[in-house]
């Protein structure tokens, strides 16, 4: 689903907490257009528990750095990197 492969690539960038939750807000309406109303809400639901990036999972806020970086925008250095990354995918 493109809904949440744009959400995937969201958390493995990672960012501040302003920006994890405009995120998930987008993945509620990317779901919620397919019409899946509850879907939409239960996985909102769950991104916004489990997806702390406190917790030592594979697919936690900012899951692409290193764990316990938390919520903190991104730097050049990291902006940099993802482009490399995305331009390789290419």
């Amino acid at each position: 689903m493109s809904c949440c492969l744009a959400h995937d690539y969201a958390y493995w960038k990672g960012g501040t907490y302003e920006e994890r939750k405009l995120v998930d807000e987008k993945l509620k309406a990317c779901v919620v257009g397919t019409g899946e109303d509850e879907v939409a809400l239960l996985m909102l639901v769950g991104v916004r528990i489990g997806g702390t990036p406190f917790l030592p999972t594979p697919f936690r806020w900012g899951f692409g750095w290193p764990y316990l970086r938390g919520y903190k925008s991104l730097t050049l250095e990291e902006l940099e990197a993802i482009r490399r990354a995305d331009k390789s995918e290419e």
